[in-house]
């Protein structure tokens, strides 16, 4: 008869387990150098604003770099997305082990033409020959057309301080910026504006990473005495006058007072003469004149068809009043 023994568990067994498992542990996962999804307002570089909406943005960490990959709303049939590719080259080492590399590839003819043909394949592309430039420094475009109606463009730019203001531990890293963008009823115009407009959203947190250069120099006569410096040749507000430009050592001349208007002359109201009443049908006027001055004297009214008589006029009072006609009253004029 076989017997079964329980094992129980023993102290001194278990403390070397615990102490085993203590020695293994490590921080929490952390996400490799794959592709990750992020946030719209992480771009590292922003469209112009009206122009094709960010709908998503891939980014991958390097040991050496940061590349994302913003893709745009698309409008038309080409095959493929509009995307913007940025690269920031000369960020710190994500992780501490198979982190990779990105190899910096300067810019060349035919580097672009490979890039062209594996983002827009089929489409014939000529790069133009003019000199561009926005407000990071210049950078080349070109145009297509895959089918009546629709263009495309694909724009590259480099960021990077010239050979020689890269002295030890200054002015290091570099940004690239591809372009990649294709649209129905598009202009060149319209188009181009995305490489005058975009915005580059972020930085490397290191004092020598600097992909801009230095600052150009300030013009040699700023901030002398005997070197006016007027206002470009739009106006602040529409209606402003433009100024013209003097020479050295001429003052300017005070513009003479302007002319005032005389102010005209006060215009009298003619005087309104009396008005008289009205007389019934069939009666006449008569003026009497008055013994003090020539004025005409008030209005008699006589019967129709008779002739005025000649009356006495008493002399009249020395108010100046005027005496009314004692054929006034009919009866004493028959």
């Amino acid at each position: 008869m076989r017997v079964i023994r329980k094992c129980g568990w023993r102290r001194g067994a278990g403390l070397a387990a615990l102490t085993v498992l203590t020695a293994c542990a490590g921080q929490p996962v952390r996400l490799g150098t794959g592709t990750t999804s992020v946030a719209a307002d992480e771009a590292l570089v922003m469209p112009p604003v009206g122009q094709f909406a960010i709908s998503g943005i891939t980014q991958k960490r390097f040991n050496n770099a940061l590349q994302q990959e913003i893709f745009l709303t698309t409008n038309s049939a080409v095959p493929g997305q509009n995307v913007v590719q940025v690269r920031f080259f000369g960020t710190a080492r994500a992780m501490n082990y198979g982190g990779g590399h990105l190899a910096f590839a300067p810019i060349t003819e035919a580097r672009v033409d490979s890039e062209m043909r594996g983002t827009l394949p089929g489409v014939p592309m000529a790069r133009a020959s003019y000199l561009v430039q926005n407000d990071f420094g210049p950078f080349g475009y070109a145009f297509g057309q895959p089918s009546p109606g629709e263009l495309c463009m694909y724009g590259w730019q480099q960021l990077r301080a010239a050979e020689g203001e890269r002295p030890p531990f200054a002015n290091g890293g570099a940004i690239q910026i591809r372009v990649r963008l294709c649209d129905a009823g598009a202009t060149e115009k319209q188009l181009l504006a995305f490489m005058y407009g975009f915005t580059i959203n972020g930085s490397v947190d290191n004092p020598n990473w600097n992909p801009y250069g230095s600052p150009p120099p300030l013009r040699d006569r700023l901030g002398q005495s005997g070197a006016p410096v007027w206002p470009g040749a739009e106006p602040v507000m529409p209606d402003a006058v433009t100024m013209p430009a003097l020479k050295t050592g001429s003052i300017p001349q005070a513009a003479p007072a302007p002319r005032r208007r005389a102010a005209p002359a006060p215009v009298s109201e003619p005087a309104m003469a009396p008005t008289r009443p009205a007389l019934p049908q069939g009666m006449e006027q008569v003026v009497v004149p008055s013994p003090v001055r020539a004025a005409p004297a008030p209005a008699v009214a006589l019967p129709a068809g008779r002739a005025p008589a000649a009356v006495a006029v008493p002399t009249p009072a020395a108010s100046g009043t005027i005496v009314p006609s004692p054929c006034a009253d009919a009866d004493l004029c028959r």
